[in-house]
């Protein structure tokens, strides 16, 4: 006994040793999934989603096991552009669901392989085949009523390579499409000035940004959302008014405006039919219709032509699914006016899948600016005499869209308007002849066959420019405004034949 006793004693040291060498030597490090690239629930083409990223807060690696797609083993490997990122390779068939699971000890920190992120599960599915449409009736069915993520993506400060911040303040996630597709929402025009983030000279994007982008058109594929993306407030390298002046600056616009939609497109061709491309915004002298356009003899009609003949020969050249991809030609401003002119030609199109695009904020001291000089507070046949803009009501919305429909859709050529809007007024009288103005005029798009897509800026309140419906951080209802967007979808997409222009007429506010 008093020999075990020394030979313990002599051995207490060392056992204490060991422990403290155990102590100081545990892991200083913790591993936790920040992101993915494809949400829980998530519905994803199934063509076009060929990996799953997964993001940490430290570096990492897969360890080549532990990983399984419907009980499937898949072997991950490192990201090449993030090393706290690993790529997961997927092979997807449409309309399945699919389970990927990652186990405890399938991804370790590349510092200490003893240290292993947590056990991930993931839940997706890929949705049906889109089927093509060929036809105006099945691109207005398609698009359906949409939302704009209005100026977030414009950060211009009309300045090359010189960026601000967002415009709308927001940080835009995947809760925000999902929940724009649960309020009925079928689109989503995401809206980007590029200038700002390109190289001098080169033009060449930067990736930074590029991904950022992408990532949004990404979660809004997997909301199930269509996507019109656009070169939006470009504008102030694309002095169309100087252009149509001086042969030798349109050349320098011209070799920007390829070299931009040519980089766009290569990074977008694989995305399927969701996905549509707008060529520009709203191209002007700055004088909106009403500048030097109406006296130059043409020349700046000639020279949009010029442009958007340009973007559309850009992006057929590119090959891919922007061979057939459906785009959006606006006219002079965007305005019906001169999409209705003679001097609006569309470009020539081999795969004759362009379309009209063309917005709808008339009358603007009504929609944009009522509590400006000249403002008014109310619209339509029951407003108030002096309190509306007469001429600009029911008949002029019904005209503009009919004659929007003979002259295009009724030629197989769709139109989209791809913003309209009103603004929250500051009376409640004032906000029933919004509420009726925006009813109708979605109402009046469905008539004529033409989708429409909200303005959206962010903006909570009411007065000049405050177009807020949903919160661009998470797509939760700003201003209390469900009922009036269920109403607006309602206008824009129901087939019940006894819901027409004149039941809402003659519901006008009293």
């Amino acid at each position: 006994m008093r020999k075990l006793y020394l030979f313990l004693l002599m051995m207490t040291p060392l056992l204490l040793f060991s422990c403290e060498e155990t102590g100081n030597d545990e892991p200083t490090i913790t591993l936790l999934l920040r992101s993915q690239t494809i949400s829980e629930g998530a519905v994803v083409d199934a063509n076009s989603t060929t990996v799953l990223t997964l993001y940490y807060n430290n570096s990492v690696k897969p360890t080549g096991k532990g990983i399984t797609l419907n009980g499937t083993a898949v072997t991950a490997k490192n990201n090449a552009s993030s090393p706290v990122a690993i790529d997961i390779p997927l092979n997807l068939k449409e309309s399945t669901t699919y389970t990927l699971r990652v186990e405890e000890g399938a991804v370790v920190a590349t510092s200490d392989t003893r240290v292993w992120a947590p056990v991930f599960t993931l839940n997706f599915s890929t949705r049906e085949p889109l089927k093509p449409i060929d036809s105006a009736a099945e691109v207005a069915k398609r698009l359906g009523w949409g939302w704009n993520l209005g100026n977030h993506f414009d950060t211009s400060s009309g300045e090359d390579n010189k960026t601000q911040s967002y415009w709308d303040g927001a940080k835009p996630t995947h809760l925000l499409y999902n929940n724009l597709k649960k309020a009925g929402a079928s689109t989503v025009r995401i809206c980007v000035t590029w200038g700002n983030y390109q190289a001098p000279e080169t033009w060449t994007i930067k990736d930074e940004y590029l991904a950022e982008v992408k990532q949004n058109v990404d979660w809004a594929e997997q909301a199930g959302l269509n996507v019109i993306l656009n070169m939006h407030h470009d504008e102030y390298w694309q002095d169309i008014k100087e252009a149509a002046a001086n042969s030798t600056f349109n050349d320098g616009v011209k070799g920007r405006i390829e070299a931009t939609w040519k980089q766009i497109a290569e990074a977008f061709k694989t995305k399927g039919d969701f996905l549509f491309f707008e060529a520009f915004n709203e191209i002007q002298d700055g004088g909106w219709g009403w500048g030097d356009n109406r006296n130059d003899g043409g020349k700046q009609y000639r020279t949009l032509n010029e442009w958007n003949q340009l973007v559309v020969s850009t992006i057929r050249a590119t090959g891919g699914n922007n061979a057939t991809r459906w785009i959006g030609i606006p006219a002079y401003a965007a305005s019906p006016t001169f999409a209705l002119d003679n001097n609006f030609v569309l470009p020539t199109d081999p795969a004759n899948h362009l379309m009209v695009s063309v917005h709808f904020y008339e009358p603007t001291n009504f929609t944009l600016t009522p509590d400006s000089k000249g403002g008014m507070p109310e619209w339509g046949h029951t407003a108030t005499a002096g309190k509306y803009q007469a001429g600009n009501n029911e008949d002029h919305v019904v005209d503009t869209f009919k004659k929007l429909q003979q002259k295009y859709i009724s030629k197989n050529i769709p139109v989209y308007i791809g913003e309209y809007g009103c603004v929250m007024h500051k009376t409640d009288r004032s906000n029933l002849f919004r509420n009726y103005y925006l009813e109708y005029v979605c109402r009046a798009a469905y008539t004529y066959g033409m989708p429409l897509i909200i303005w959206d800026n962010n903006s909570v309140g009411s007065g000049d420019e405050h177009h807020g419906y949903f919160n661009h951080d998470d797509g939760t209802y700003l201003n209390g405004l469900e009922t009036l967007v269920q109403t607006m979808i309602r206008a824009a997409t129901s087939d019940d034949e006894s819901y027409t222009l004149q039941s809402i007429y003659d519901k006008a506010p009293q």
